[in-house]
């Protein structure tokens, strides 16, 4: 056996050898951590290995700290509690308000490109003082460089090992004329070949952007290349030359310049690259950037004001949009029966309508239908018969949906927006007849565990039994149930324990037979949980107006719901048949779940970091998970409302407050929906199908 090194001890040694001392005991030191004896034992052995001494006395009866030992645990408990105070704060503490975020890039990237773009990076950074260094291609590798550096725009695609890369935004080569006009014909191209290099000077980073490419550099031996961009344009200038740049510089010499440019089509488009940190709190802000640099084509951030108006693509328009919720998914209502309300509503009011949708054409001349189903599985299902447009999924039934529809070079469906979210992780209890002897993970191993498939319930028993080294696919039998079928089987005690939402296992705790697992045992697990709302992209394609429409009445949908919780939830039972209670206990702001329609960075992360681990398992592959998500439509929506979208898509500051909203924006509709006149009729069809049957 290999000897111990002191890259293997861990501050958890330390707490474990302290546990023991503490209880006296190897199997009360393992019940208090929630850990097995073998391992605690485990560690303890490791630990005394690498210190080379006994640092527990083990007498029949009493197990405690040898001198050694209380030594070990004076000089080091401290850091443990440290570490542990730590990770406290810094997860209470969402904000980086005021620390500095240093940015290294090139002088051209820095002088001309990021001009343009900064407000973009203040808004997916917010808080942070950005302060640019400017780095040259010689030292790109430099240690000391990184160290300085938290973010670095360059044009390499390869880095450091330990940095993510990711490719923000291509621009074209243009040859830029200082006087000589040779090159402007009528629809001709330009092509390398055809430049005389000799009256062509160069900045050093294209010079070394164009000698990636081996034909080019003979050709390029003899050119000149000044280390300044201004220069370059100065000396160009002067002397009547041409250069090569990229075309996000065309804006600047043109407002300095008579000059005149060209597209060159046949050498490498100039890439900008984003290095991040791996592992890093950036990564994730990164991840919005990125996702900001790809919806470019849509220039919506650049018309605020502007009356937008959406042509069909296609003659083929519905009158009915069909979505799909799971029956017994309260983060799934307000996304579903309470954007049906307000739809109703906004097609009742015809003032409404023209005082809200003056100028911009938004087809309301549809129904909006509910549709309540068993499962994401089955919903999937229709969606890829054609038979739903839009289907609401929590997180596992969501990468069912990409994985359908990926096809390596499009998507079926589009992830459009986010039906509601817990950002803490722990919405899910483990719920278990009064009887059982189950007081600890490692006593679910073997038994027989039910939960609703598909659910963020079901990813949750996956990854808390991974954390414990443990699979349930093997170490115990899972079935898959609702609730209503889950507490007929632990009154039967046909299951040992059940996997739910806190407010259905509230529910269920409320009979005499059940108890919840303490939380206790589950508190190192806080995975986000999400639900999505997916379109399916003909739909889109066909009907865009109407997914305007949708999307519009949802943000409407949570903001009123958002302003009076109690009283939102008060009317909608009055035309729904859900219980009021379980909407109030589900969005209670103790428990995490909120409603937020944006696709947030940490939403595509999430499920990229799910889709890697679920790889292979339940109907789930690897599929492009940046390119699923199109939130579009819903930038159109908040531009439409005169509403701030990347400030509330990077944001987590609405967790606690609606105040972002602003209120002139929403007070007509306010006006109409307390108004007892415009109370819509109760759907026949749907009011006996709702999500609260259950108990």
């Amino acid at each position: 056996m290999n000897k111990i090194k002191l890259e293997d001890i861990t501050l958890n040694h330390i707490k474990i050898l302290k546990a023991v001392d503490d209880c006296g005991s190897f199997s009360k030191a393992a019940q208090k951590l929630g850990y097995s004896q073998s391992l605690i034992s485990k560690k303890v052995k490791q630990i005394e290995d690498y210190f080379g001494v006994i640092l527990l006395n083990r007498s029949p009866g009493c197990i405690g700290l040898t001198n050694k030992g209380k030594k070990l645990i004076s000089q080091t408990l401290n850091l443990v509690e440290t570490v542990e105070n730590l990770q406290e704060e810094f997860q209470a503490t969402f904000s980086t308000e005021g620390e500095d975020l240093i940015l290294g890039a090139t002088n051209l990237i820095l002088e001309v490109w990021l001009k343009q773009y900064l407000q973009r990076f203040q808004l997916c950074f917010p808080g942070r003082n950005i302060k640019e260094i400017a780095v040259e291609n010689s030292i790109f590798f430099s240690n000391s460089q990184v160290l300085e550096m938290d973010l670095l725009l360059n044009s390499c695609s390869g880095y450091k090992e330990e940095h993510h890369c990711t490719r923000l935004t291509t621009h074209k080569m243009l040859l830029v004329s200082f006087g000589a006009s040779k090159y402007l014909y009528e629809h001709s191209l330009v092509k390398i070949n055809d430049i005389d290099l000799a009256d062509v000077v160069l900045l050093d980073e294209v010079h070394h952007e164009l000698s990636k490419n081996g034909f080019f550099i003979n050709k390029l031996s003899g050119v000149q290349v000044l280390y300044s961009y201004q220069n370059v344009l100065n000396y160009a200038s002067k002397n009547q030359k041409l250069t090569i740049l990229p075309d996000f510089c065309q804006a600047d010499i043109i407002s300095q310049y008579q000059a005149l440019t060209f597209p060159i089509q046949d050498i490498n488009e100039y890439g900008i690259y984003l290095h991040v940190p791996r592992f890093s709190e950036l990564l994730i802000s990164a991840e919005g950037l990125v996702r900001s640099f790809r919806l470019d084509q849509d220039n919506l951030e650049s018309l605020p004001n502007v009356n937008l108006i959406l042509d069909s693509c296609s003659p083929k328009e519905e009158n009915v949009l069909r979505i799909g919720i799971q029956r017994d998914s309260i983060g799934q209502f307000i996304a579903g029966y309470g954007t049906k309300y307000i739809s109703d509503l906004q097609r009742a009011s015809s003032s409404l309508e023209q005082a809200i949708f003056k100028n911009i054409e938004m087809n309301r001349d549809f129904e909006l239908q509910i549709l309540p189903f068993a499962s994401g599985e089955q919903m999937n299902r229709q969606m890829k018969r054609g038979e739903l447009d839009i289907c609401i999924l929590d997180d596992i039934s969501l990468l069912n949906n990409g994985s359908q529809f990926f096809d390596d070079l499009s998507f079926g469906s589009k992830l459009i927006g986010i039906a509601s979210y817990n950002l803490l992780g722990q919405d899910i209890n483990i719920v278990l007849h009064k009887d059982s002897y189950i007081n600890t993970i490692q006593d679910l191993k073997g038994k027989r565990i039910s939960t609703l498939f598909g659910s963020n319930a079901h990813r949750f028993i996956i990854t808390l039994f991974d954390l414990y080294d443990l699979d349930v696919s093997k170490d115990c039998r899972l079935v898959n149930e609702d609730p209503r079928k889950a507490s007929k089987s632990l009154a039967n005690k046909t299951i040992d324990a059940y996997v739910c939402c806190h407010t259905f296992a509230s529910i269920l705790e409320g009979y005499a037979f059940v108890r919840k697992l303490p939380l206790s045992q589950t508190t190192s697990l806080r995975i986000p949980s999400i639900r999505g709302i997916v379109c399916r992209s003909q739909f889109i394609k066909e009907n865009p107006k109407i997914v305007v429409a949708y999307l519009h009445d949802l943000v409407v949908a949570n903001y009123w719901f958002n302003s009076s919780p109690i009283n939102a939830a008060d009317l909608l039972t009055k035309v729904i048949d859900v219980r009021k209670t379980q909407i109030n206990q589900f969005f209670n702001p103790g428990f995490g779940n909120r409603i937020d329609p944006t696709l947030k960075p940490q939403w595509s992360w999430l499920l990229k970091t799910l889709n890697r681990r679920l790889e292979g398992k339940y109907d789930i592959s690897l599929f492009d998970v940046d390119f699923w998500i199109d939130d579009y439509f819903l930038r159109l929506v908040y531009n439409l409302l005169n509403l701030d979208y990347h400030f509330h898509q990077v944001s987590f500051a609405s967790e606690f407050s609606s105040s972002y909203f602003v209120e002139e924006q929403f007070s007509r509709h306010m006006k109409v929906l307390y108004d007892k006149d415009n109370l819509p009729l109760q759907d026949e069809d749907s009011s006996h199908t709702a999500i609260s049957s259950v108990g």
